[in-house]
């Protein structure tokens, strides 16, 4: 039986997650270092909380919606902080920099804000500020700002977070296809590997 949509998201995470954490060996040492302070069992656990939203569809109270919309935003930077600690030694030799107190220094991967993970992926994961997938990121960003909720905001509607599920779906899928396959490099799959996350 095909599984779904989310079922598939969610095994695709738990998979990228158990996979990546076995990285030492295979992946360069600096980038090993960086997935071993990563928190990629919390990428697992928000994905598996989607569930939450989902199940609760066009019913959502504002501030469900409000939580839901947090949801996917952390999910979403954290799936950028991600590629760019896979691919650590070829951000290196091109890294954001910031000038503090005269003095320029580095951003690690793992410290970079929403808006510079957003704004240093043109080029990289879309064309531009005008790439589809660009101005469907920088608007998950200003909702999951929403956060932030004494003042209004505008958060969308639970149709529109719906709608947005199955834009991450794709995101992810569009993450996924851009890293390289570690997989085939493993002397054996983690405990907990789904082979085929589409059929169960």
């Amino acid at each position: 039986m095909r599984r779904s949509d989310y079922e598939v998201l969610r095994l695709q995470t738990n998979n990228m997650a158990l996979v990546w954490k076995e990285s030492r060996g295979i992946a360069p040492d600096s980038v090993a270092d960086k997935l071993d302070d990563a928190m990629l069992k919390w990428m697992s656990e928000l994905t598996d909380t989607l569930k939450i939203w989902i199940d609760k569809g066009f019913t959502m109270t504002d501030g469900e919606l409000i939580l839901a919309r947090t949801n996917m935003g952390a999910l979403v930077e954290s799936w950028l902080k991600f590629f760019y600690c896979v691919y650590y030694e070829d951000y290196m030799k091109n890294p954001l920099t910031q000038t503090k107190k005269g003095k320029t220094i580095t951003v690690e991967p793992n410290n970079m804000r929403f808006e510079d993970l957003k704004n240093f992926s043109k080029g990289i994961l879309w064309d531009d500020d005008k790439d589809p997938l660009y101005v469907w990121v920088d608007k998950i960003q200003h909702y999951r700002n929403a956060v932030h909720a004494f003042n209004y905001r505008d958060i969308g509607t639970a149709k529109g977070f719906m709608s947005d599920m199955e834009e991450f779906y794709r995101y992810v899928n569009h993450i996924l296809d851009h890293l390289p396959p570690i997989e085939d490099f493993l002397p054996c799959y983690p405990a907990g590997y789904v082979m085929n996350v589409y059929f169960d």
